[in-house]
């Protein structure tokens, strides 16, 4: 089908909620440049022609390289609070009312040849400020920090250590593992996860992207997951569809970096439909909007135009996505009635 301009008006006009975005993902070719410029990299490691007009991938890995060199660029707690302020004016003008946006944290803890890394202090104080100025313009944001897999291994402790030490960002609310799941199962994690519980950060893990269901299974029962990041890849095993059925676990689904990552062939298989079918949980997300070239009124109209989905099911993915939210209650009820009436 072809999506009419009145559809993607109303995609524009509802109230939303994104569950699944990395602050690192969400620099545009733009800022990433800006960035370049300003703390004098070099682009050419990464793109030996020059700086590219927009990114491209073949895959996770050439993905992954081009995002760890935007890393690299963050240098203070100001990259981090103008990283945030960008996202957040994009989210505002798309009527994007809540936000839990995923921070790596150990990556800025590291230190590289041309200067130390931050501090916990200075990175506390980047997100507080970026929080601050996002609900200036009227998005509230709710901090999820990512346990890398492919970097932080499971006996390092240096983000949890941090978070048990107090003085945590204001308005974290979860944790997240992510990273490339080949090579690097959740299995091993559940100690940290436990650590995390404790401190009453839920766990919203990656899973299902790059690995099949049993990364999945060990996500929900290892780290007592409960929403998965992706989980497109449930489908290969009826049992784990099962269990995030029986569990009610919501999946952040993300076309268009399942397009653009290879997890599927082309946008027309996406499996979104099928999950739908199977009575999973689903909201729509835009994963790392920067590197990708997309935003959230995007993401809902591919699926709209490429698969389908009604204003209806819209509506109904957005209502489950503030149920699966850990927004404040009050908010909660407030977009209820705004996504109900849209």
């Amino acid at each position: 089908m072809t999506i009419t301009p009145e559809d993607r008006a109303w995609l524009g006009d509802l109230p939303k909620v994104e569950l699944h975005v990395h602050l690192e993902g969400s620099m545009s070719v733009d800022t990433v440049r800006a960035l370049t410029e300003r703390h004098g990299a070099d682009p050419t490691e990464i793109w030996p022609g020059g700086f590219p007009d927009a990114f491209s991938f073949d895959g996770f890995p050439s993905f992954a390289a081009q995002f760890f060199y935007g890393l690299s660029l963050l240098h203070s707690a100001e990259d981090l609070a103008t990283i945030t302020d960008r996202l957040a004016a994009t989210m505002a003008s798309q009527n994007v009312r809540y936000a839990e946006i995923t921070t790596t944290a150990y990556t800025h803890f590291l230190d590289r040849e041309d200067r130390a890394g931050m501090s916990w202090g200075e990175y506390r104080d980047g997100l507080d400020e970026g929080r601050r100025r996002a609900a200036a313009r009227g998005v509230e944001i709710g901090w999820v920090i990512d346990i890398p897999r492919d970097l932080e291994m499971p006996d390092e402790t240096v983000t949890i250590d941090y978070l048990e030490g107090g003085e945590t960002p204001t308005g974290l609310v979860a944790m997240v593992l992510g990273g490339y799941e080949v090579g690097f199962p959740a299995a091993p994690y559940a100690r940290l996860f436990a650590r995390a519980a404790a401190l009453g950060l839920p766990a919203v893990p990656h899973a299902g992207e790059t690995e099949g269901a049993d990364s999945i299974r060990q996500a929900v029962e290892r780290l007592g997951a409960v929403r998965i990041g992706h989980g497109v890849r449930c489908l290969e095993d009826p049992a784990v569809v099962d269990l995030l059925r029986e569990r009610e676990i919501m999946l952040e689904v993300c076309p268009t970096s399942n397009d653009l990552l290879q997890v599927v062939e082309r946008m027309a298989d996406h499996p979104l439909n099928s999950l739908l079918d199977a009575g999973l949980r689903v909201c729509l997300n835009t994963d790392d909007p920067g590197w990708f070239a997309t935003d959230l009124v995007s993401e809902l109209a591919v699926a709209t135009d490429v698969l389908g989905v009604t204003r209806e099911q819209h509506r109904a993915m957005q209502l489950d996505a503030v149920d699966a939210s850990f927004m404040p209650t009050d908010l909660a009820d407030d977009l209820r009635r705004q996504i109900a009436a849209g």
